[in-house]
């Protein structure tokens, strides 16, 4: 089993967003909302390195990442997101990014959520007690994905109009 920073984010804004994705239910190809993030992502900061792959074991669990970019001059790792909308999601993933680069020995790392389309960025660091709830979330997330069946829907949330699962969940 591998958990990477994508399934930490859907976990975080819904259980059962993550676990379709594990589960090989794709739905986001149709989105149009995924489209332009992906557009986003690769004609956004093309200077920088892009893609970096990260991975570390966490009790018995592969973790892996893969990074929009970092300037590893700076040691600043970066995520491109077009909106603020899943807010939280993104910086989970994020710090779920600097804790396997601490797990792997380079705590030394910051990181950066850019908004290009706001023209914004956000600054994330990983904070004292981040790291337990980490470790915490990607067991409990472990566990949910060994479940033959998803987890029950979320019920009255904002972002599922928008949500490539929206009609898959609500149908």
């Amino acid at each position: 089993m591998k958990i990477g920073g994508m399934l930490i984010g859907y976990y975080t804004l819904c259980p059962r967003k993550a676990w379709l994705s594990a589960s090989g239910i794709e739905m986001e190809q149709e989105s149009e909302a995924v489209a332009l993030g992906r557009l986003l992502h690769e004609t956004s900061y093309e200077r920088t390195d892009k893609e970096v792959l990260l991975e570390a074991v966490y009790q018995g669990v592969t973790l892996v990442g893969k990074l929009d970019g970092a300037n590893l001059r700076d040691k600043v790792l970066y995520e491109v997101k077009k909106s603020k909308s899943a807010e939280e999601s993104h910086i989970w993933q994020i710090k779920f990014y600097l804790w396997l680069l601490a797990l792997s020995g380079k705590p030394e790392f910051t990181a950066e959520i850019r908004y290009p389309l706001l023209r914004k960025t956000q600054e994330v660091v990983l904070e004292e007690g981040d790291a337990e709830k980490l470790g915490e979330m990607v067991l409990r997330l472990a566990e949910l994905l060994r479940a033959e069946t998803p987890p029950d829907r979320i019920l009255q949330r904002k972002f599922c109009a928008k949500c490539a699962y929206e009609e898959y969940c609500y149908a």
